[in-house]
């Protein structure tokens, strides 16, 4: 009967390898045709597997042809989003399930699967990635690889892809730049119509209140003082108007007497000379045909105009006129007297003392009396001239007042107008540099537009082109077989021990404790056929 091992003492544990040493060879015939066949189901079912191939391609991220200090790219774009957003476009179901028809791929799947599930398996197969070491959006590069079983078709699919990219990533650039260019375009109709309105104001400002700006306060300024420059010399000439209208009526007057004076002495001098030779007694001094005091005064008012009192001429002629004055004092007080002793002559025609006028003498009084009428003409219409221009100085000085009055009015007003012109620049001047950067940007934008046109902005080039893979990528049929060995001696190593285990034997004398004395070995002992 089977002996149970004793493990007390923890003793079997050091004999355990032994025991499975005696366990593996006992069963080694077992072990080996377990693992060989299990080996050999693994190796036929690894080499029934399709080999899958990997077409990869290479996609560059090719620089601005032009310099960015020239002409900007507005579009400013990560590689990494740029990416995301072509990736959705290029792998959208239309587009992927043409790639699959073009190439003949999924075959098999196409006519069990849905399209769907199709589509599914090629987003699987199909990997498109950043390489290292190229982020932020800088120009870098990007893989696109493709594994199946058929390397020509991978390597079409590869390329077709990548091509897809190519011209998805044109296509979007060329309509980033376009719609920013609309934008911008649309913003400068804005900010047009808005600087128009601000002109309009600023014109219509200045329309109205032409006059009274802040950019005129200089001009008005002089055109006041002009204008009481202006005032100052029109006093001035009323001012010697009316000293030459006195003059001038002083002057009319001495003619007017002047005149009158020698009327009455050629009256006289005509009476005289018809008149009989006064009686004794009766003869009166010789009277001058115009008073010397007439012509002295005439003199000195005319000087007075253009010198002071007391300048040297001036106090001559006066002198002069004093003793001229006194002199004909002295003759009318003799005819007044002579007039007391004859009043019954006082009236009749009195003949001077000595000989009666002659001709030559009347004429020489009509002379003088014909030149004292045209002086006396003369100075009225030297008169009315002095009126007229006093006239017309009176009209220039109620101009001159209301227009310095209109422009001190003006000048008033200027820092009213200043705040207000200030508030109108500020909004002019605001929409005047934005219009003027919308404009600047506008330019920009249709020049980037006109470069993603022409394709000289940052584009994406193939720097390795896909080619037909030469050997698979999968499966590993060395590892995997060798994986297969390893496991069915494993499984057969096990199973060698279960059958041991459940056995429960006893498999010699290491598994008894220390101190347990072995009497004696029994051989084994076959069976004896009866």
């Amino acid at each position: 009967m089977p002996i149970k091992p004793v493990t007390q003492s923890g003793l079997a544990g050091q004999y355990m390898p032994l025991s499975i040493a005696r366990m593996i060879w006992k069963r080694k015939g077992l072990i080996v045709a377990m693992t060989a066949a299990l080996t050999g189901l693994g190796v036929l079912y690894i080499m029934s597997l399709p080999s899958i191939y990997r077409a990869e391609t290479v996609v560059l991220v090719d620089a601005q042809k032009i310099p960015e200090k020239f002409v900007a790219s507005t579009v400013q774009v990560s590689l990494q989003d740029s990416l995301n957003s072509i990736q959705q476009q290029v792998l959208s179901s239309d587009r992927l399930m043409n790639v699959v028809k073009n190439n003949g791929l999924y075959k098999k799947d196409r006519k069990n699967k849905t399209s769907d599930e199709v589509l599914a398996k090629m987003r699987d197969d199909l990997t498109v990635k950043v390489e290292k070491g190229f982020s932020d959006g800088k120009p870098g590069a990007f893989s696109i690889a493709y594994e199946g079983p058929d390397p020509e078709a991978d390597q079409r699919v590869v390329k077709e892809i990548a091509n897809l990219f190519i011209q998805e990533n044109l296509v979007n650039r060329e309509e980033r730049a376009g719609r920013t260019s609309e934008f911008l375009e649309a913003q400068l109709a804005q900010a047009k119509r808005s600087l128009d309105v601000q002109e309009s104001s600023l014109g219509d400002f200045k329309s109205r209140y032409v006059g009274e700006l802040p950019e005129q306060e200089a001009a008005l300024l002089t055109q006041m003082n002009g204008l009481q420059m202006q005032q100052q010399a029109n006093e001035d000439a009323i001012n010697r108007a009316k000293q030459s209208r006195t003059v001038l009526e002083t002057t009319l007057k001495l003619a007017e007497n002047a005149k009158g004076q020698l009327e009455r002495n050629s009256a006289q001098q005509r009476a005289a000379a018809a008149a009989p030779p006064p009686a004794p007694g009766q003869e009166v001094a010789h009277v001058a045909d115009v008073p010397a005091s007439v012509k002295l005064r005439a003199d000195l008012e005319t000087l007075r105009v253009r010198y002071y009192d007391g300048h040297p001429e001036v106090r001559r002629l006066q002198a002069e006129l004093n003793q001229a004055l006194a002199a004909e004092a002295k003759v009318n007080a003799a005819v007044q007297a002579q007039a007391k002793l004859h009043p019954e002559t006082a009236d009749a025609p009195v003949r001077p003392a000595g000989p009666p006028p002659g001709p030559a003498e009347i004429a020489a009084t009509g002379v003088e009396l014909k030149i004292e009428t045209e002086r006396a003409a003369t100075t009225k219409a030297q008169i009315d001239t002095v009126d007229q221009e006093l006239k017309t100085r009176a009209s220039d000085r109620e101009r001159i007042q209301a227009e310095l009055a209109k422009i001190e009015g003006h000048v008033g007003t200027l820092p009213i107008r200043e705040q207000q012109m200030a508030a109108l620049m500020r909004d002019y001047e605001t929409s005047k540099l934005n219009y003027k950067s919308l404009l600047d940007k506008r330019i920009s934008a249709e020049m980037a537009k006109d470069m993603e046109k022409k394709k000289e902005s940052e584009g994406f080039k193939i720097a390795d082109e896909a080619r037909v893979p030469d050997f698979p990528v999968r499966p590993r049929r060395m590892a995997f077989a060798i994986g297969a060995f390893l496991g069915s001696l494993a499984f057969a190593l096990l199973l060698a021990f279960a059958l041991e285990v459940k056995k429960n034997s006893f498999l010699g004398e290491w598994e008894l404790p220390t101190g347990v004395a072995v009497l004696g070995r029994i051989p084994h002992v076959g069976e004896v056929n009866s």
